[in-house]
């Protein structure tokens, strides 16, 4: 088991410990959850290791056949293994080399336990992600920080829209990945103050010291929660390329 501490403690409530729930509702939302988090990830490592669209598509795809109706997951330990999604991305390449990934009679909602996929949605995620020119491994990471990131969003959205400021907040959030404020064409922080009704001085004050440690923050629970066994290390691994090369 790694040594380095945690941004937050660990806890028996991950996607993993979901997936196998005693609660058909509980694994089914949990089900979801994790391919919706991990199939785009997974999809872009094997466009970027040189497979088609096509085989791609089909590869992963029943790769998730394994990991999720096959009991794939059951034999992941975060205290043994490294972080989940090396373990994913060593399990895929494994599959592909053994040649064991094509099972054409097993399809897509064959089960109450299965998701349909978004291929478009997984082909877009990599060509955006491709054009940072990584390596099979970061561009999976990349990927995954954005999935992750994408529900960081959606859950300070919904927090926001409570308070009625959930419109500022979606203006804003893309803002918090930056160093410094964007030059045009992008608005500026006087236009957003006005267009929200607001004063430039506490515009920045609830960016600057409130907004940006909640997204920062939401981002660390995602992590912990949908990636088992994950470092302070692998965290910030995963925040620093969402910084670098953007959420799209």
């Amino acid at each position: 088991m790694s040594d380095s501490p945690r941004l937050f403690p660990t806890t028996s409530q991950t996607l993993l410990s979901l997936i196998h729930d005693v609660d058909s509702r509980t694994r089914e939302v949990s089900v979801a959850r994790f391919c919706t988090v991990y199939y785009p990830s997974i999809y872009g490592y094997a466009r970027a290791l040189g497979l088609s669209e096509p085989d791609a598509q089909d590869l992963v795809q029943d790769f998730f056949v394994e990991v999720v109706r096959d009991g794939l997951l059951q034999r992941f330990d975060p205290l043994k293994n490294t972080r989940l999604s090396t373990w994913l991305m060593a399990c895929f390449r494994n599959q592909v080399n053994s040649h064991h990934a094509a099972r054409k009679t097993q399809k897509r909602g064959g089960s109450s336990e299965f998701v349909e996929f978004n291929p478009e949605h997984a082909e877009h995620s990599y060509r955006a992600a491709h054009l940072a020119h990584l390596a099979p491994e970061p561009t999976f990471d990349l990927m995954l920080a954005r999935e992750i990131w994408q529900a960081a969003k959606a859950t300070l959205l919904h927090k926001h829209a409570r308070k009625g400021n959930r419109d500022l907040v979606a203006d804003l959030l893309p803002f918090t990945l930056l160093d410094r404020w964007p030059p045009r064409p992008l608005p500026t922080q006087e236009e957003l103050a006005a267009r929200h009704q607001t004063t430039l001085v506490k515009l920045k004050a609830f960016f600057n010291r409130t907004l940006k440690a909640q997204a920062r923050s939401r981002f660390d629970e995602e992590c912990l929660r949908d990636c088992p066994g994950i470092t302070e290390a692998d965290i910030q691994h995963l925040w620093n390329l969402l910084c670098k090369y953007g959420e799209d």
